[in-house]
């Protein structure tokens, strides 16, 4: 059943938010209905509980409009102008967040009514702001454009003054305007889709020009312009990915600025950086296990972690993986402990189970590990695949040789179901599920046949769990 605007809208803010939207309600500024406050304090008393269901029209109706005629009417248009308010505080709070936006409309006011000193001294102010702000992204060249405009509506009556370098200024900050937003856009179009270089060349316009001045002004861009130069290099990292000092540049840009970083650039440049890492560490260059862990250690330090509420499975399982690989138990323990409460609700409990199967496996703890395994379930494949890997490789610790048969047999037939979903993984898996039944197959005698398994592995480097199986061949070596 689809929620109604005042149940989305209530549901939406938080509990912060909320409270102070009752601060705002007994403002009489703002509000002089007192019914207004009362529809506030009915859905307060039912905060915890509320939607539809439980704050009816009816029950809104018998609370408030007891008595009155027309009460459907009337609770309409109550409804209809709390949610208005509830708008208005929203708007409010983002000039808050925002206090440029704020000072800007204040300009504009100030110009328009010919408030001379005040206007100069807000001019000072933003001008100060713009200065310290590293956050240079689309709103920054926004604000500043529209700060200079504004400026220059005033003082550009004055013919006697050399306005050229303030419009030259305007100019440049248009400029970077339009190459922030355009290295956005052309991010978030590849991060939902996979597109060439020559793709984007030829249905981007002005992608070539943009980079051109980039690499021209390199130097320029990545210390006056720190935003336009993450964005730059997340473009290159995608459209030269053999060329890893791209990504080096940005990971050594982003660790020298991470505490400078507002949350949603940052949020930015972490997943192009670990994503890069992850596409290479399936790839078979290992040596990006390091990088990838620098990445999540780095980013832990500055409360990445801390301040996202809504963790995904793939990455708070990745990081497990990422410092389980680096043998960084304690750390992965830390980080198990402190964020699991922050994994996104609808399959929290299935990453804290294979979380947990995922850490009792590294301790040797097989059969704990199995125990976790069978609390998993299956609403994506992610959880399948690496539940089943993770199975296996339990049973041959434990020697449990028909166990171990029976979940290879029935992966391989889900695989076999889900080949097009998989893509390059499928191979990746079955690469895994062969050389294990290989692996079960031989013993310590058969030293030929374990070199060639071994070539085999070194051959096929993108092989799922490619490290624990020549592990398991040094073992019997």
């Amino acid at each position: 059943m689809r929620e109604s605007k005042l149940t989305e809208m209530v549901k939406g803010i938080s509990p912060a938010e909320f409270r102070k939207f009752g601060e705002f309600l007994n403002s009489p500024y703002h509000n002089k209905s007192r019914k207004i406050i009362q529809l506030y304090e009915l859905i307060n008393f039912n905060y915890d509980e509320f939607d539809a269901n439980v704050i009816t029209n009816e029950k809104i109706a018998k609370a408030i409009f007891s008595g009155e005629g027309d009460k459907d009417q009337n609770v309409r248009t109550l409804i209809s102008s709390f949610t208005a308010l509830l708008e208005e505080f929203l708007v409010i709070e983002e000039l808050n967040n925002n206090p440029l936006h704020g000072k800007t409309f204040l300009l504009r006011s100030l110009r328009d009514r010919n408030i001379l000193k005040t206007f100069d001294m807000v001019s000072k102010e933003i001008t100060d702001i713009q200065q310290k702000d590293f956050n240079r992204n689309t709103d920054y060249y926004y604000n500043e454009f529209t700060f200079k405009e504004t400026w220059l509506n005033y003082h550009g009556e004055d013919l006697d003054l050399d306005l050229d370098k303030s419009y030259q200024q305007m100019s440049d900050n248009a400029d970077h305007l339009f190459i922030v937003t355009k290295l956005k856009v052309l991010n978030t179009v590849i991060s939902r889709r996979i597109l060439s270089g020559i793709s984007i060349y030829k249905t981007y316009w002005a992608v070539e020009n943009i980079l051109k001045y980039i690499e021209k002004n390199a130097d320029d861009i990545e210390k006056n312009h720190p935003i336009i130069y993450s964005e730059y290099k997340i473009l290159m990292m995608v459209l030269e990915p053999d060329k890893v000092k791209h990504f080096h540049d940005l990971e050594k840009h982003v660790f020298h600025n991470i505490a400078r970083y507002n949350e949603d650039e940052l949020e930015q440049v972490y997943y192009s950086l670990s994503n890069y890492c992850v596409n290479k560490i399936a790839l078979g260059e290992d040596k990006f296990v390091n990088e990838l862990y620098k990445i999540h250690s780095n980013f832990e330090k500055t409360g990445f972690y801390a301040k996202n509420k809504n963790l995904q499975y793939t990455d708070f399982i990745g990081v497990i993986i990422c410092g389980l690989n680096m043998k960084h138990l304690k750390w992965v323990e830390h980080f198990f402990e402190t964020y699991k409460g922050n994994i996104a609700s609808e399959v929290k409990r299935d990453t804290i189970n294979l979380s947990s199967a995922l850490i009792s496996f590294q301790n040797k703890k097989y059969k704990d590990c199995i125990g976790f395994l069978s609390k998993v379930g299956y609403k994506y494949t992610y959880f399948y695949l690496k539940s089943k890997e993770t199975l296996i490789k339990s049973f041959y610790e434990l020697g449990e040789v028909e166990s171990l048969e029976a979940v290879v047999d029935a992966a391989k037939h889900y695989l076999k179901r889900h080949k097009d979903i998989l893509s390059i993984h499928y191979d990746r898996y079955i690469l895994f599920l062969n050389y294990v039944t290989n692996l079960m197959k031989l013993d310590k005698k058969q030293k030929p046949e374990l070199k060639v398994l071994m070539k085999k592995l070194d051959e096929n480097r993108t092989t799922i769990a490619r490290e624990w199986l020549i592990e398991k061949i040094i073992e019997m070596k």
